[in-house]
């Protein structure tokens, strides 16, 4: 059997368009959508895309496309297995596994020293093809699809590198039972690009995904805000309000405001919370502010309005607040007033955890061995402090939907979301952190995990990584990697 990659043309044409794949493998794009997408890359860059008929001896039996930019300074840019398919009547015959023997050939005679192909994540039967030749995952997800490499030239040796980073390395990602890594990156040309490796559960076999589950800590702040300012939107909140009286058990003497809370302003003390077993009973905020639990009470110690502290504590005390004016809890604010709109099915303020979320979600560290193994992360009653469930895509979404409130409105009025993220005090707005000229955004840190979320204020530009590693060591990896992978996105 002689296998032939030919090019196609009119004499053949629709041959190719009359193949197609099985019922149960409806996610591989028909040859007429291919075939209109290579007309239209090659209408753009001449070259780029190279379509072809795949012959066994004189019979076709398949169809491939290639994309070749060879002079792109990133290597994971340059040769693409684009499209590959077998007739569904022509599979199991071999022709699939010869075919990617002459196409490894063309590629590597062609200059070619590693390709790179996505799939969906069921192809099953690709997936185990691709992987018997070599192929790797990546970690990355382009578009919901796995992107998987193989080396042409010297030892097959899987490239770690996202955005020109490799996450591994600094970050500590080893085999498949250590930490785990999940990030998003919404880059310049408007795509969500997404990467996950590692162990959700330390110890455990448990490879992170996209919807896994990682608790966000002080990311928590800015999403309390975005969702008190919806309020502000719609004039059921006064942001410079005195509410000492909403709060009077809390508060010997005004004024307190929400901005003045929200900025760190108020000289109140907590600056965070270290959480509390997962099956621990459950606890109000009153409980937390009066000091009933693992924290000290709350109570002013500098002077109002005139410097920045960070407070947990203060930021607890202006979600009490916000639960008396509104009559809502936070979760169920947050679920109406942001997650449904910006339609997040993967973030709220779920605490406790439920259980349906607990059998996916990410465990913190090593609490899974330490303290529980079936509820390895921490409980936190104070919700607009640290008490968020989320993935990187939906705070992406998220960053995306600020960016563009800042610049034209939208999800906010523009006037408020510029007073959102124009800083009060020492580069801090309304839970909200400014990291560069035009980049804000927040960090985060509960028992076992680590967020970094950093969006631009000029463009659409944004990146989030979630980590179920917690130490000083870490956190420098993580703001690190976060500062690169944002630069690198830029383009």
């Amino acid at each position: 059997m002689k296998i032939k990659p030919e090019t196609i043309n009119d004499n053949n044409r629709e041959a190719v368009l009359a193949l197609s794949v099985r019922e149960d493998q409806q996610f591989v794009a028909s040859n007429d959508v291919s075939l209109r997408q290579a007309d239209e890359a090659n209408a753009e860059q001449p070259g780029l895309a190279r379509p072809f008929a795949i012959y066994a001896d004189d019979k076709l039996v398949g169809f491939c496309m290639f994309a070749f930019t060879p002079e792109n300074e990133a290597p994971d840019d340059r040769y693409w297995l684009w499209r590959f398919m077998i007739d569904q009547n022509e599979q199991g015959k071999g022709y699939g596994q010869a075919a990617l023997t002459e196409i490894m050939k063309y590629f590597k005679e062609n200059g070619a020293d590693m390709i790179y192909l996505s799939t969906e994540p069921e192809n099953e039967l690709g997936l185990h093809v691709y992987r018997k030749f070599g192929f790797r995952e990546t970690g990355i997800i382009n578009d919901g699809e796995l992107v998987l490499m193989r080396m042409l030239k010297g030892p097959n040796k899987l490239i770690r590198d996202f955005f020109g980073v490799n996450v591994e390395k600094p970050m500590h990602i080893r085999g498949k039972k250590g930490y785990g890594v999940s990030i998003a990156v919404n880059d310049c040309d408007g795509d969500i690009l997404q990467y996950c490796s590692g162990s959700g559960r330390y110890s455990e076999d448990f490879p992170v995904n996209t919807d896994m589950l990682f608790q966000a800590g002080s990311v928590s702040k800015p999403m309390f805000a975005l969702t008190l300012l919806r309020y502000a939107d719609k004039g059921k909140i006064d942001l410079d309000a005195d509410i000492s009286g909403v709060i009077p058990e809390y508060v010997k003497k005004g004024p307190v405001t929400f901005e003045a809370l929200l900025s760190h302003t108020a000289g109140y003390n907590v600056h965070g919370f270290p959480g509390y077993p997962a099956k621990h009973e459950e606890l109000s905020l009153e409980d937390v502010l009066s000091g009933r639990g693992n924290t000290p009470k709350l109570r002013r110690i500098k002077p109002y309005g005139k410097q920045y502290m960070y407070s947990g504590g203060g930021i607890t005390l202006a979600e009490l607040a916000f639960t008396r004016i509104t009559g809502a809890t936070l979760r169920e604010a947050f679920q109406k007033e942001v997650a449904e709109p910006l339609e997040l099915k993967r973030t709220g303020f779920f605490q406790p955890l439920d259980e349906e979320l607990a059998a996916g979600a990410a465990f913190g560290g090593k609490l899974g061995s330490k303290e529980d193994p079936e509820h390895g992360y921490h409980y936190y009653p104070e919700h607009a402090a640290a008490g968020l469930w989320t993935t990187p895509t939906e705070l992406v979404k998220v960053g995306v939907a600020l960016s563009r409130s800042y610049r034209r409105g939208g999800f906010l009025k523009k006037k408020t979301a510029r007073r959102m993220m124009t800083p009060v005090m020492d580069s801090y707005g309304l839970c909200i952190q400014k990291f560069g000229d035009d980049i804000v955004g927040h960090c985060g840190w509960n028992e076992g995990f680590l967020t970094n979320w950093r969006f631009s204020l000029k463009n659409e530009i944004c990146v989030a990584l979630m980590y179920n590693n917690a130490t000083v060591a870490a956190s420098k990896a993580m703001d690190k990697a976060a500062g690169e992978i944002f630069e690198n996105a830029k383009g």
